[in-house]
């Protein structure tokens, strides 16, 4: 999937871009020694000067930092959208993805966006399957996570965030395609007040997600549990209720930590 120079600064085509940061990402997660961009475009199977030009991108807008050895490791834009949550609903939502996780057999993961990117930042997982690093990136528009954190946008509004981007390529056999079908799906789900993403980043995945909402009652990050479709439909009905509680109650530690911040009543 390419971009047209997007306004968002990301790298000229996304889909590049998004396994670039997760290699190098799950590389410095696993404690080895880190890549250069030779390495990196071996890796990727990528030429070698469109890896350069794209680390460069991806390196001034933040999201890599160059080590005084060439290796590359994320950098400071990558993890800042966290600093936006309160560090103890971090820790707050531990338990309660664990008990989700558990309790389905599935990966239960509370992410953020930053514009056309959805950010995990942390996830409890019941299979190994499932296992995915603090960190991860993967476009909204064909995530449950993604399309939860932009159930308050409009037509408009996500027309205008989706205008540099082509939708096609990208995702599984149902990803939208356009901001019409992205509109149309979450106008499908809204009602529920839960998304239910069948087979729209990988086929055969399912994703259910809810927003997390805080004290003004804007979304700031979503809580999803993705697993195989044929295990978690069935059980679509409790998932919706066992989500939206969990989700409850991170709002409500969110909205105490905010009380507690400014001293409000």
């Amino acid at each position: 999937m390419t971009a047209k120079e997007p306004r968002t600064g990301a790298a000229s085509s996304l889909g590049t871009g998004l396994r670039i940061i997760n290699t190098v990402l799950e590389r410095e997660t696993s404690g080895r020694t880190g890549f250069n961009v030779a390495r990196l475009a071996d890796e990727l199977g990528i030429d070698r000067s469109k890896a350069s030009r794209m680390t460069q991108e991806l390196c001034d807008r933040g999201f890599l930092e160059r080590r005084e050895d060439s290796t590359l490791r994320v950098g400071p834009e990558f993890f800042s959208l966290s600093q936006g949550l309160h560090q103890g609903v971090l820790a707050r939502s531990r338990p309660v993805l664990r008990r989700l996780a558990i309790r389905y057999g599935a990966s239960a993961r509370l992410s953020v966006r930053d514009g056309v990117l959805v950010r995990l930042l942390r996830r409890e997982s019941a299979a190994e399957q499932w296992q995915a690093p603090a960190g991860l990136i993967t476009p909204c528009w064909c995530t449950g996570a993604g399309r939860a954190l932009l159930l308050d946008h409009g037509e408009t509004e996500l027309a205008d965030l989706l205008a540099d981007y082509e939708l096609i390529g990208v995702g599984g056999p149902n990803a939208a395609h356009s901001a019409q079908e992205l509109v149309a799906a979450n106008d499908h789900d809204r009602p529920t007040g839960m998304v239910a993403a069948h087979g729209e980043f990988e086929h055969g995945t399912t994703e259910y997600a809810v927003p997390v909402r805080d004290g003004h009652a804007r979304i700031v990050a979503a809580l999803a549990l993705l697993g195989r479709q044929p295990g978690l439909e069935p059980d679509e009905d409790a998932i919706r209720a066992d989500l939206t509680a969990a989700a409850s109650e991170l709002e409500r530690f969110l909205d105490a930590g905010r009380r507690t911040w400014t001293g409000s009543p």
